[in-house]
């Protein structure tokens, strides 16, 4: 298992593409890392009447980047959540990831996932992610087969062949997407201060691993919900490379709630900070925690 580095490899990647990859898969891959692997993390056993999401629930996060003290907006990411099969029961999720029209002039990112996972367990059936940021292109397909724990890969890349093979599933791998539902369905009542959680995702051709922080609870003041919420906060660690200098923590505000929906990320780069916040959402299973 490797340690993630959110962009690549650093030889392979210019600080350009990566800040904007960061803006996006940043709200995908990271996103997931906010509530960590809890005790019976590998047996997690949720009827579908105690899901923390609904069928149709829609999240809508507005990915900004920043210079200097002023944050501009540049694009939205989208995640949308279907129920789609009866016995076993199976979700559908798709995911979006685009800037907005003024910024596609200077660099354009139109990025598509989607994932396919069973309840009542939130394991990996399908994932698929096709990555196209300022002429940088590539497509990942998994099927997760756990009775072999083999995971089935496909890469493409612009120009060059497919490439395809098998990755041993390892226990409490998923995908990125899966994440974001599975880790939402965690009980963190009994999270203590400082408590730091291990996470492994399958990205491109390996399995990789990050570390998460419980740094407590928090009021935070979302700016589209026109409130204040209260939320569990979150430190992700990261690793020096193409974006990240290695000192960074990316901090993550969820809603103490049982949603556990992602408000806000927050994350200092090598040129600039980038942040993600909450702008929109439809069909929540329950209401927001908000302080009027």
């Amino acid at each position: 298992m490797k340690y993630l580095l959110i962009n690549g490899k650093p030889d392979k990647l210019k600080i350009a593409r990566g800040k904007w990859t960061v803006l996006f898969s940043l709200i995908f891959l990271l996103l997931t890392f906010t509530e960590g692997m809890a005790q019976g993390f590998c047996k997690l056993n949720v009827s579908e009447s105690d899901l923390a999401f609904n069928s149709r629930e829609t999240l809508t996060y507005a990915a900004s980047y920043s210079w200097g003290p002023i944050f501009m907006d540049v694009g939205e990411v989208f995640l949308k959540a279907n129920r789609t099969r009866s016995y076993p029961v199976e979700y559908h999720i798709v995911a979006e990831a685009k800037t907005y029209k003024f910024y596609d002039k200077f660099f354009k990112v139109r990025d598509f996932y989607e994932s396919k996972f069973t309840v009542p367990d939130i394991k990996s059936v399908y994932f698929h992610r096709d990555i196209n940021e300022g002429g940088y292109s590539i497509k990942n397909t998994y099927n997760f087969n756990w009775e072999n724990n083999k995971i089935d890969v496909v890469i493409e890349r612009r120009q060059n062949e497919q490439r395809k093979f098998e990755l041993d599933l390892e226990d409490c791998t998923l995908d990125v997407i899966t994440y974001f539902y599975y880790l939402r369905n965690l009980d963190f009542s009994d999270a203590y201060l400082n408590r730091v959680y291990t996470l492994s995702i399958v990205l491109d051709d390996d399995i990789f691993s990050i570390k998460c922080r419980y740094l407590g609870k928090e009021q935070r003041k979302i700016k589209a919900l026109k409130a204040k919420a209260n939320c569990l906060k979150f430190a992700v660690e990261v690793i020096a490379g193409s974006v990240f200098k290695g000192d960074e923590k990316i901090i993550l505000w969820i809603s103490d709630d049982k949603n556990h929906v992602p408000l806000e990320l927050e994350s200092p780069i090598i040129v600039g900070k980038v942040r993600g916040r909450l702008i929109h959402y439809e069909n929540l299973k329950y209401p927001l925690n908000l302080v009027k």
